[in-house]
């Protein structure tokens, strides 16, 4: 992999939301689930998911994307259809407390 699209590669998943402020894991062994303290909604797969705010690319539509590699091409953005709504958890050390 040449210095150039390593630097690219880091830039095209700067954006998901394992690097968003308004996303918080549950503190568990699935690091990469938790809520979208902004969207209100459930993150399944934080390393492969992006909102329309955080995105690389404009998008038309505001909501979550999952986001897929198109074989070295690029990147697709895919709208969830619906929110997925989940209860919020204010997380404070390793204990998870219900809002």
């Amino acid at each position: 992999m040449s210095k150039r699209s390593a630097k690219n590669s880091a830039y095209d998943t700067e954006n998901l939301c394992s690097y968003c402020l308004f996303f918080q894991a549950v503190p568990s062994e699935r690091k990469q689930q938790g809520n979208c303290t902004y969207h209100k909604e459930w993150i399944e797969n934080a390393s492969q998911t992006t909102c329309s705010d955080m995105a690389n690319e404009p998008l038309k539509e505001k909501g979550i994307y999952r986001v897929l590699s198109n074989n070295g091409d690029g990147w697709s953005y895919v709208r969830r259809p619906h929110k997925l709504r989940t209860r919020l958890f204010l997380i404070k050390g390793s204990k998870v407390q219900n809002v």
